[in-house]
């Protein structure tokens, strides 16, 4: 039997309601899109960024070509759509790994930890944020290429098609199975807000960041 292939898709937009551009942003010297793209992919697994085709995007697929990235441009507000677009090369049973460009400590090794477990455990779908104890922002969601094929069918409201993950999480995927022990972290950690949606966010992560040798290939936890 064929083994599955992962893929990471990193979604990221430059029309962010909340602070514009922020995936431009520079941390550690770095675009924070490219920082998240290197950090996601530092234990090699492929990576693409799903991105809007719009002209406020230009720019930002720019960016991501001269950084050698592979990229796919689909619908601004039917995200649902832009990843089913982003992975129509892959095989029902392959892996697709969500991630968003306001996340920059998310990397490879946490990743990969998060596959182990889908993986051992036979998942069809698994969001970190809702099975493990962790601070906001260290976040992946992980999902069968046939469950996102099987849910299109579903009559999706626009809010869903834009956001995916609380469709995902309502339809109770795996979600009986209690997870919380397998990935953990310190308590003084676990109220930390590691992702970037304001300014306040943006200069706060902008400190952890400062000085840290090898940004792209520093631990999560270490960075804290």
């Amino acid at each position: 039997m064929r083994k599955a292939s992962v893929r990471i898709v990193l979604q990221a937009r430059t029309d962010s309601k909340r602070l514009y551009g922020k995936v431009l942003l520079p941390i550690a010297k770095l675009p924070l899109v490219i920082l998240c793209s290197k950090r996601l992919k530092n234990k090699k697994i492929p990576l693409t960024v799903a991105i809007p085709k719009t002209k406020t995007d230009n720019n930002l697929y720019k960016v991501l070509k001269k950084n050698n990235l592979k990229v796919f441009r689909g619908s601004l507000n039917n995200v649902f759509k832009r990843y089913l677009g982003a992975t129509q090369d892959m095989k029902e049973n392959d892996i697709i790994v969500r991630a968003t460009a306001d996340n920059p400590f998310v990397d490879g090794l946490f990743v990969n930890s998060v596959l182990k477990i889908f993986i051992d455990y036979d998942l069809d779908f698994l969001d970190t944020h809702q099975s493990f104890n962790l601070p906001y922002g260290i976040a992946v969601q992980i999902v069968k290429l046939k469950v996102l094929k099987r849910l299109q069918k579903n009559k999706l409201s626009k809010y869903d098609k834009e956001h995916v993950v609380p469709f995902l999480c309502r339809k109770n995927i795996n979600k009986s199975l209690n997870l919380k022990k397998l990935i953990n972290s310190p308590n003084k950690l676990k109220d930390k807000r590691l992702t970037i949606d304001n300014f306040s966010d943006y200069f706060r992560i902008k400190k952890y960041f400062y000085n840290i040798n090898e940004p792209t290939k520093i631990p999560w936890n270490k960075i804290i």
